[in-house]
């Protein structure tokens, strides 16, 4: 589950395996701005040479973080890594992180997964590369999900649900879609929940949250604030105090 820490949350079942898998706060600052960037290295005392990020496009594109790899990629949505130097930065104002854990070889990673990455399957794709680049057993794996927003606030069209429902089965779709009043509503973390446990994740492996980053004020959301909204940000990383 998150823990409050006040000018960020972090997942308390990471936590305990030594991996710091932080959502930061407005408060904590606006991740489009350098200065703030800056201000959240110092806060969770890092090296600014170790965080690796990119510029995400909502694709389904992952990198496999290695000693050649540069700190920035272009169309970008996901990283992954087993260096225990990289610190994994990627931005948020409604869509979903997605964090990752292997327990067994200890890497890790986060993607960003709005609908159109949740479409593209962004989270199973990032599950088939942990295994073709470490190895992962399915049932090694500990996976994370960040603060986004919640289904009651994210309504959607009948263009959007007609899309998903040719994609995809009634058994992935179950609980994601709430039709209410002539609305629709839809639920990222219920979709990204439901093709892991097709995939062979089992429920105890997942972290889920009842947050929203819509609903309460503490976090930053486009679809509340327009183009006024800020950025917040999903860090991953060792806790080296930990070691």
């Amino acid at each position: 589950m998150f823990v409050d820490k006040g000018l960020y949350f972090e997942i308390e079942e990471f936590s305990k395996k030594g991996i710091k898998a932080i959502y930061t706060t407005a408060e904590m600052g606006n991740f489009q701005e350098e200065a703030d960037r800056k201000r959240a290295i110092n806060i969770l005392k890092l090296q600014g040479d170790q965080v690796y990020t990119g510029y995400q496009t909502h694709s389904e594109n992952i990198v496999a973080i290695d000693k050649n790899t540069v700190n920035y990629t272009e169309d970008t949505d996901g990283f992954i890594t087993d260096r225990d130097d990289v610190v994994i930065f990627t931005r948020y104002a409604d869509c979903l992180p997605i964090y990752f854990l292997d327990l067994a070889s200890g890497a890790f990673g986060c993607v960003h997964s709005g609908w159109l990455g949740s479409y593209k399957k962004i989270v199973l794709k990032t599950v088939e590369k942990f295994q073709t680049e470490y190895r992962s057993e399915l049932e090694n794996l500990l996976i994370g999900f960040g603060i986004g927003i919640s289904q009651i606030n994210y309504e959607v069209g009948v263009e959007f649900l007609e899309k998903f429902k040719f994609k995809f089965t009634d058994s992935q779709l179950k609980d994601v879609f709430l039709e209410r009043e002539g609305k629709i509503f839809f639920d990222n973390q219920q979709f990204n929940y439901n093709i892991l446990l097709e995939k062979g994740i089992k429920k105890e492996q997942i972290i889920r949250n009842d947050l929203c980053t819509f609903q309460d004020k503490r976090f930053h959301s486009y679809r509340r604030d327009k183009k006024d909204s800020g950025r917040n940000a999903a860090y991953i990383f060792i806790d080296k105090n930990e070691k």
